[in-house]
């Protein structure tokens, strides 16, 4: 079967950057964050002179409760022509980028910017459609990412590394297999510079967007249709060959236990060093409110955010592996999800089928189908 049209895959590469490279990156994200915020505080002012005019009101509330179809085209026109008054259009946005871009230059560049402004205004049209309630600035080292548009300009991926404005990292290649080594031969669409905290420190990596399919070992293709039953704790297949079920990954749970006995302390310890933030009877006080963090909380706050990368990146590596077993098994699957404890017939621990992430199972199921050129129909 032929693969699907516009296909893309991910590959990320870990990065081996030097000492001054590491700062040097850092300052960088950290200018990048500011552009950001700069570009969301001045599109927010907008967004709130917009909001306070009586015809963005009026608008609003008849959006809300029509239904007609030409009436409602009607009003979002008028929407978009209040939107492009006060300047809240993905172009205008981008167009206020290049200001900030100037004084950065030497630490950025017009893709990631633009990058960065696109996102300005995904966050604000979710305030204009109501899809968010609100929005935020980034905090310092919530800034995760930095995107290119190209492998033509801007973060680039050339032989070994990346390359962007004076810097050259090579990848981290000790780890190579079959996998990267067939992917790096396909058409690279754009790269992104990433940055996680892992055991505590900041790690660099490189991901690379390829355009094309995920590379597949050749293996004798089972031919035939295939029958899901997906459950809260397991799966079931049904194919011309085979009948089985399949346990859906579950959480370690000795993992699961650190981070509750954690949890557990940092609350104790927020509630001692602030009481002055609590009512009486245990409560928040709403408002804005001061907090002081002692040095052991903010230590386990951050083993706490090592378990939780942890435990998701073990939980996805199981998934993807039982995805893997599935799709070999035919080339067209059904599948009917069920959502009940009583269709997964056996009796678990009630907190096993909680930890399972049967949503998430279902989109990387669905994802290497996909990459495959096998269809999954509901």
């Amino acid at each position: 079967m032929s693969a699907p049209q516009n296909q893309y895959f991910v590959l990320t590469l870990p990065l081996k950057p030097e000492l001054w490279q590491q700062d040097l990156l850092e300052k960088r994200f950290e200018m990048n964050r500011q552009i950001y915020n700069a570009l969301l505080d001045t599109a927010i002012k907008r967004y709130r002179q917009m909001a306070q005019t009586r015809a963005y009101r009026a608008n609003k509330e008849a959006l809300f409760h029509t239904v007609e179809k030409e009436q409602r085209k009607k009003l979002l026109q008028e929407r978009d022509s209040l939107i492009e008054k006060y300047q809240l259009r993905n172009y205008d946005i981008c167009r206020e980028a290049a200001r900030y871009r100037q004084h950065f230059q030497d630490h950025t560049d017009s893709p990631i910017v633009q990058n960065l402004a696109g996102e300005v205004w995904q966050a604000v049209d979710g305030l204009i459609k109501g899809t968010a309630a609100q929005v935020y600035p980034k905090k310092p080292g919530q800034l995760k990412s930095l995107s290119g548009k190209t492998n033509r300009s801007s973060i680039k991926f050339r032989e070994d590394g990346l390359v962007w404005k004076g810097l050259v990292i090579p990848v981290d290649k000790r780890n190579f297999t079959w996998y990267e080594e067939q992917a790096l031969k396909q058409e690279i669409r754009y790269c992104r510079l990433k940055k996680s905290v892992i055991r505590g420190k900041d790690r660099y990596f490189l991901e690379i967007v390829f355009k094309g399919n995920v590379p597949v070992k050749p293996k004798p293709e089972v031919p035939g249709t295939v029958g899901l039953d997906i459950g809260r704790q397991k799966l079931s297949l049904v194919s011309q060959e085979q009948a089985a079920e399949y346990l859906l990954p579950i959480k370690n749970r000795q993992l699961e236990s650190r981070k509750r006995q954690l949890s557990q302390y940092m609350e104790r310890s927020r509630r001692s060093m602030n009481p002055e933030n609590y009512h009486p009877d245990g409560r928040i006080k709403k408002g804005s409110v001061h907090w002081i963090y002692s040095r052991k909380y903010q230590k386990a706050r951050l083993q706490y955010q090592e378990l939780c990368r942890k435990q998701t990146a073990l939980q996805k590596q199981a998934q993807y592996r039982l995805a893997g077993r599935i799709t070999s098994s035919g080339t067209c699957f059904y599948i009917e999800e069920t959502g009940s404890a009583k269709a997964d017939g056996v009796k678990l621990d009630p907190s096993y089928r909680m930890q399972t992430a049967p949503a998430r199972f279902l989109k990387i199921l669905e994802y290497k189908l996909n990459q495959q050129g096998k269809q999954l129909l509901f």
